[in-house]
């Protein structure tokens, strides 16, 4: 994971991702000020070096003298074309446009003296601030259909109940310097707006995607072609878990990669940040055989291992009661009526823990930064649900270290790609790494966020009033990432 450094406070806000070679470039607004759009580049899409900033807001009486909001780079015959919300001073920042600014290598970009190149056509779109407080017309992303661009912007109909008229609004260009409003692409008139939208194609298959202001979740539509239809996919259309918002999706290493910023309530430099946001590993997109997307672990984690994961180190296993485990290749919990755990005897820190759950209970899962007082992080599993939670359960202590209280946080909830069968053999991913925590269960990204407030611990299983057992169980440790 990435936050820039600084006092403390995450200032991470929505981001831009650019591959470029074998590098790929993020570009990050930085909150609360939007003032500036920082610039980091990194060779593994995991440890980031920083760079100049890419752009700053403009001087008094230009369109963006006020802020800088989400932006989008495309390159088109060696240049680069940064499109990106401008904000001024003379609507106090109610109004929302779109600017250019160009570059020749990534690094030093120059504005357009023709700005604002776009802005919400009155035809097809909310353009004024009497009927709302603010005039949507943000987080401008291009594709290239044919020989013209489509810009996918966030906006809102004309027309239809104020609740319901976020839609994704079009800019059409041919040379990324010129653009033209069109009608809106994609109007579901179910939300208020779609923030950062975009249209991406995987496999063939083209996609819509935004972040969506009333639940916070990244969800997506699919289509035959560019111009639609895009409907409700058959999983329902949320795309990853959630926390992950503003999300861009880029081609990288013959991959659909998944970048967004995520917000978590995690510790960071040891105090509590509930306001924190950082940018999460990505997350690998592909098309599932009925044409929705699932999502993959990244595998450039795989230069992290520590050893080689053909070879595992076995773990010895305890029950928290301390009944010895023979088959430490295999764990088995029973809980009749009660729940417990069977765990490993040593702790540790950044590992991988791979292996197969199977469920015979009615609530069970994985459990990883255990202690002896039954606390840690728990993956909670329940016979008949495809929902994955992930919670952590910690002890609080008094100024004499004495237990006095605990902690329990809903981390994060997930989805599986079908419910939960007593008996099913659940392959499973347990990465840990620093304060990120990621778990792939069916071969599939359940959970991905971060917590910091415990880094080491036992690793585990654990089932309520029936049986789990794990097998086949390999681990390696995993070394962090390093940014500059």
């Amino acid at each position: 994971m990435y936050a820039p450094r600084g006092f403390g406070l995450s200032e991470v806000g929505d981001v831009e991702v650019f591959p470029d070679g074998h590098r790929i470039h993020l570009y990050q607004l930085t909150l609360p000020n939007h003032d500036t759009i920082q610039h980091v580049v990194s060779d593994d899409g995991l440890a980031w070096s920083p760079l100049p900033d890419a752009l700053r807001t403009g001087e008094p009486g230009d369109c963006d003298d006020d802020m800088i909001w989400t932006m989008s780079v495309t390159e088109r015959a060696g240049s680069y074309y940064m499109v990106y919300t401008a904000l001024s001073r003379a609507e106090n920042g109610h109004v929302q446009r779109t600017a250019l600014a160009t570059s020749t290598d990534l690094i030093h970009w120059t504005k357009s003296r023709h700005n604002p190149v776009g802005r919400a056509d009155p035809r097809w779109y909310e353009a004024a601030t009497d009927g709302t407080e603010w005039v949507s017309w943000r987080d401008p992303k291009p594709i290239l259909v044919g020989d013209t661009y489509f810009a996918a912007v966030c906006a809102r109909e004309k027309t239809g109940p104020a609740m319901r008229r976020g839609c994704i609004g079009l800019l059409t260009s041919r040379d990324l310097t010129t653009w033209e409003p069109r009608p809106p692409l994609f109007t579901p008139r179910r939300y208020w707006d779609l923030e950062c939208p975009q249209v991406f194609v995987v496999d063939g298959a083209y996609y819509a995607m935004a972040a969506v202001m009333e639940d916070r979740t990244q969800r997506y539509w699919s289509a035959p072609a560019f111009d639609g239809p895009y409907d409700v996919p058959g999983d329902g259309g949320i795309l990853v878990p959630r926390g992950h918002y503003a999300g861009r999706v880029c081609s990288w290493r013959g991959k659909s990669l998944y970048f967004c910023w995520h917000k978590a309530d995690y510790d960071w430099n040891g105090f509590r940040n509930p306001n924190g946001k950082f940018v999460p590993a990505p997350l690998v997109l592909f098309r599932r055989p009925d044409g929705t997307l699932g999502r993959k672990s990244f595998p450039e984690w795989e230069k992290y291992r520590i050893g080689s994961p053909a070879s595992p180190v076995q773990l010895d296993t305890s029950l928290f009661h301390r009944q010895p485990v023979e088959n430490t290749r295999r764990w088995q919990v029973e809980a009749a009526g009660k729940m417990d755990v069977v765990a490993s005897a040593q702790n540790v820190g950044d590992v991988i823990l791979e292996g197969t759950l199977t469920l015979g209970a009615r609530a069970g899962g994985l459990g990883f930064r255990l202690d002896d007082d039954g606390g840690g992080y728990f993956v909670d599993l329940r016979a008949g649900s495809d929902e994955v939670v992930l919670k952590k359960w910690l002890p609080t202590r008094s100024a004499a270290g004495d237990q006095d209280w605990f902690n329990y946080v809903e981390l994060q909830r997930g989805s599986l790609t079908r419910a939960v069968r007593p008996g099913d053999a659940i392959p499973f991913r347990l990465l840990l790494v620093g304060p990120y925590l990621e778990c792939s269960l069916f071969g599939e990204v359940a959970i991905a966020t971060a917590s910091a407030q415990r880094t080491s611990g036992r690793l585990g299983i654990w089932a309520e009033s029936g049986t789990a057992s794990a097998s086949d169980l390999s681990w390696s440790e995993m070394r962090q990432p390093r940014h500059g």
